[in-house]
């Protein structure tokens, strides 16, 4: 097992990359042309070349944040990667962010510089991390050396599958404040979207029924029983790390909501609501108006799972009342799903996130629709439906309804079910509540589309307000 001692100086020396100074700094480097940041990773960091001028007590200058994430694709890191970037162009002070990751035994820290990853030390854990105590001794020594090293100002949890919550505590005992993020439901149970059995959202609170909860994180064996047991165990030992936290964060009130009422102790410390930034290069004006010479194409993007509406989608395109809908998935399906369609399902594959726009072009769809059973804590397909310039329907639930309902740009289902939906679609078919729904989608890509700056400014709002309060 490799310890993190030998690491200690490499940590030390390392500084926020500065290009024009390194530069300045490697004459060969200059005179090469390679680009600097690219001979920093691949050759100056081996050759233990500073990246920067030292910068040994930054005090007001600046931060150094270090993030905690569990996986390295998706809407978390995603989101991640766009706050890293938009707090390094602030003007106002630097801000040296730094990632860490734990799958398994792999325990791996980053500094995320010019949208590279760059690998600064790695651990091998004798044991991966357990969801009970859901804590390693191990891994609260190696990573308390590290926030050490780093001289870290803060940490930012933006979610804890599989990391210890021993992190929090190795923080806190450092005076190191804690900001913690609230991407989903994990920390009130790890079926992660609070869905019962039956599918019904349980709000964190267990429903009535008899059945267990589907959770995919951890073996089943780990878990179970869940539902009116093991979950009670679970908030109790999220609720004692949450307590050594400085502050939270969510993406909209309803989130918020359901996290007070599942731990009240947080209501005492700053919680923020931050609704996620995006950059476009531009908003678009994709959607095409409805017409009775052709079918009604509506775009559902993403990895359509039960959990976001696979069975919903299945219902509707075999209802002979919606016989002039045409669903076009731009993603995929759960798999088992896709024998299951009918015709009128069109399923286009995975896209990359840049390329949105060029596909929903090829598509010419009329409206978009996002038919997620479970309150969803931000969405970013819907901000990506909004961008292209198509009203959505979607179920009013969670931050889909509390978005649709704050821009009426789109429908809502008032009931997650293929019924409510099929009303919605009908009602959006119609040509002037069409018109009505485009036109507030316009008015939502001129003054509602928050950019990463914004995002950004929130959060250095409450970084300095967390680590200028103290613990």
């Amino acid at each position: 097992m490799s310890q993190p001692e030998p690491l200690i100086e490499r940590l030390q020396r390392l500084q926020l990359f500065d290009a024009t100074w390194y530069l300045e700094q490697n004459e060969d480097v200059r005179a090469s042309g390679l680009d600097p940041w690219q001979h920093y990773l691949n050759h100056g960091l081996a050759e233990k070349r500073l990246p920067g001028p030292l910068r040994e007590n930054r005090g007001a200058e600046g931060l150094r944040v270090l993030y905690a994430l569990s996986v390295q694709s998706g809407g978390t890191p995603q989101t991640n990667e766009d706050l890293m970037n938009a707090l390094a162009a602030r003007d106002d002070g630097p801000v040296d962010c730094f990632v860490l990751r734990c799958t398994g035994r792999n325990l791996c820290l980053y500094l995320y510089c010019h949208g590279v990853y760059a690998t600064i030390a790695e651990h091998l854990l004798a044991a991966p991390i357990a969801p009970f105590p859901h804590s390693d001794n191990e891994f609260d020594t190696v990573v308390g050396q590290w926030l050490d090293a780093l001289g870290v100002s803060l940490v930012h949890v933006r979610h804890s599958a599989y990391q210890s919550l021993g992190l929090i505590e190795a923080a806190y005992e450092r005076n190191v404040p804690v900001v913690y993020s609230f991407h989903d439901y994990y920390t009130a149970c790890p079926s992660v979207k609070l869905l019962d059995e039956n599918r019904h959202f349980c709000g964190g609170r267990c429903t009535a029924t008899l059945g267990e909860c589907h959770q995919e994180l951890w073996p089943k064996e780990q878990v179970l029983p869940l539902k009116h047991e093991a979950v009670y165990a679970w908030q109790g030992q999220f609720a004692g790390a949450l307590a050594l936290c400085s502050g939270f964060v969510a993406t909209v009130q309803a989130v918020k909501d359901i996290m007070l009422d599942v731990f009240p102790a947080l209501a005492g410390k700053p919680f923020d609501v931050v609704p996620h930034g995006r950059d476009f290069k531009e908003l678009v004006q994709l959607a095409q108006a409805p017409s009775p010479a052709e079918p009604v194409r509506v775009l559902v993007p993403g990895h359509i799972a039960i959990s976001k509406g696979a069975e919903i989608l299945q219902h509707l395109a075999n209802r002979p009342e919606l016989a002039h809908i045409e669903w076009h998935v731009l993603g995929t399906l759960q798999q088992g799903f896709g024998d299951k369609m009918p015709a009128n399902v069109i399923v286009h594959g995975a896209y990359q996130r840049k390329d949105f726009f060029a596909h929903v072009a090829e598509i010419k769809p009329h409206l978009g629709a996002v038919l997620s059973i479970w309150p969803e804590t931000w969405c970013h397909t819907l901000t990506e439906l909004w961008a292209a310039g198509l009203p959505v329907v979607g179920f009013n639930t969670g931050a889909v309804g509390e978005r649709l309902k704050s821009t009426g740009a789109g429908w809502l289902a008032e009931e997650a079910t293929a019924e409510a939906m099929m009303n919605a679609v009908f009602r959006a078919s119609q040509p002037g509540e069409w018109q009505q729904a485009l036109a507030q989608v316009k008015n939502w890509q001129e003054n509602g589309q928050r950019s990463c700056a914004q995002m950004a400014e929130d959060y250095w709002n409450l970084y300095n307000q967390v680590t200028e309060a103290g613990l």
